[in-house]
């Protein structure tokens, strides 16, 4: 246990160690060798300790917290949503053949369809605003979700649902009792792989169809002429976006501690 321990530390204090290399390689070369080569260097390339000092104001001013919870809510409803929908479109192809030979290449073409290329549609259907933002955002997760639920459904081995239905499960617990326990590892990689997608999407969304969050923070930064400000968006954009990758998988280990996909 204390050997263990001490390894732990030691991993932790190596990860530690090559990031206050990172910023120390960052302020050294912005503020003592750059500036040899371009007298506008600051306004170019700004120092870690600038972008600490953005943050700090934004964070006075209450524009901060405003902006990451703005994204952050965005994706949690967009995500719920795709979830939803994705879930209940595999379950629909799982169940029924004719229906799966019909829609399974649609929703994969769609699957293959970049985000980012819904976003002009958004704005036509939409117009600016959270509804066309939450729509990407949906339309980006929705496919995975679908298309990973169909893969955990026909992986299921049938012989666990006439099992099942000989025990006395009636076919309408059928879902509840077996199909929806046995599709949760394939179903937990679609969320996590829809997850990032939407995360990454929202960013996009908030640039052209929204006048807040952390896409719009990293925009208002060019406005101002401020690089410092896209900086600190795009650290916040990564740390939050491994966060929630993070607790995601702590989630499926608490429903599937078995699972180690």
């Amino acid at each position: 246990m204390g050997l263990g321990f001490i390894k732990h530390i030691l991993r932790k204090f190596r990860s530690y160690l090559l990031l206050l290399f990172f910023l120390t390689f960052w302020q050294v070369f912005v503020v003592y060798i750059h500036p040899k080569f371009n007298s506008m260097a600051y306004n170019i390339l700004p120092s870690p300790w600038m972008v600490v000092e953005m943050g700090a104001e934004l964070l006075k001013k209450g524009q901060l917290l405003g902006h990451i919870w703005d994204s952050t809510r965005r994706v949690l409803i967009g995500f719920s949503l795709a979830v939803l929908l994705g879930v209940f479109l595999g379950s629909l192809m799982g169940s029924n053949m004719a229906l799966k030979r019909r829609l399974k290449n649609i929703i994969i073409i769609l699957r293959s369809i970049p985000p980012f290329a819904w976003i002009p549609l958004g704005l036509i259907w939409l117009g600016v605003g959270e509804a066309e933002v939450i729509m990407i955002i949906v339309l980006s997760g929705v496919f995975p979700v679908a298309i990973h639920t169909l893969y955990g459904i026909d992986r299921i081995d049938i012989r666990f649902k006439e099992a099942a239905l000989s025990l006395g499960v009636k076919r309408w617990q059928l879902f509840f009792r077996v199909v929806l326990p046995g599709l949760m590892p394939e179903l937990f990689l679609g969320m996590r792989q829809a997850l990032g997608f939407c995360w990454v999407v929202v960013v996009g969304a908030e640039m052209v169809g929204s006048v807040s969050g952390l896409g719009y923070l990293i925009l208002d930064s060019r406005n101002r002429g401020l690089p410092q400000m896209a900086i600190l968006g795009m650290i916040l954009v990564g740390v939050i976006g491994f966060n929630m990758d993070r607790a995601l998988i702590k989630i499926k280990k608490l429903f599937l501690p078995w699972d180690y996909t």
